[in-house]
């Protein structure tokens, strides 16, 4: 796994219940998916993921 990985960042929540490797980046407000969804969603990313906003936990 790399040092900068989603489960190392201050914005990945772990709260999800999506999958055992999984939780939500709180980097962003929440988005909707489509036009017709009334509820916006948190996007749910891989443990294992990283992308450039990374931003080690203190």
């Amino acid at each position: 796994m790399s040092a900068k990985a989603c489960t190392t960042c201050t914005f990945f929540d772990k709260t999800t219940k999506a999958a055992d490797n999984a939780g939500l980046c709180r980097f962003n407000a929440p988005s909707f998916l489509t036009e017709a969804e009334l509820d916006a969603k948190w996007p749910v990313v891989k443990s294992t993921d990283w992308c450039g906003r990374f931003d080690a936990k203190a």
